[in-house]
């Protein structure tokens, strides 16, 4: 059991634990978002969304991870001062990265949905369009903000141990 606690603790605390559960938490916003803006809500609907969901974690993670996060990055690091004047890089670096993120999944989206959408390009700017302007205000007022503060939260009330020094007896050899 308490080793349980002490994995769960350092869980808990380990830096990429925030991000992925944010990452994962705006997967299940937008993916249903998207999925149930054009299919309406059914149980064949739900279904389809707890099959997909594993697979677009893993790509969305994926694509930040190795692609879009570090391009992000170099574009901060090539371009500092323009990126400086207008924000900061916690606004602007995972406001670029959803952009990125966003176009790729719609992208995909739009090819997948060809009967919906006939032409390529109006079908894709439109779901570019749907998707950007609702995943960014739940990224930046919904789900960060709430996340990050369950998080603090819960580090603050269950805080990593302090490792003790074992005592150490002196004993007085002297006679």
């Amino acid at each position: 059991m308490k080793k349980t606690h002490a994995i769960a603790n350092q869980l808990l605390h380990h830096p990429s634990t925030i991000v992925i559960t944010l990452l994962s938490t705006m997967v299940a916003i937008m993916l249903s978002y998207n999925i149930i803006m054009r299919y309406g809500i059914s149980w064949h609907v739900f279904s389809t969304i707890l099959i997909l969901y594993p697979f677009v974690v893993v790509f969305i993670y994926s694509l930040r991870r190795y692609v879009t996060l570090p391009l992000v990055t170099y574009l901060h690091q090539y371009f500092p001062k323009i990126f400086k004047t207008w924000v900061s890089a916690h606004v602007s670096v995972p406001f670029f990265v959803i952009a990125a993120n966003v176009t790729v999944m719609m992208s995909i989206f739009t090819e997948t949905h060809r009967h919906m959408y006939p032409v390529f390009f109006t079908g894709f700017m439109s779901n570019w369009a749907k998707t950007f302007f609702v995943a960014i205000p739940v990224f930046f007022f919904i789900a960060r903000p709430t996340i990050v503060y369950i998080f603090k939260r819960l580090q603050n009330k269950y805080p990593l141990p302090t490792i003790l020094e074992p005592e150490v007896t002196v004993i007085n050899t002297e006679k």
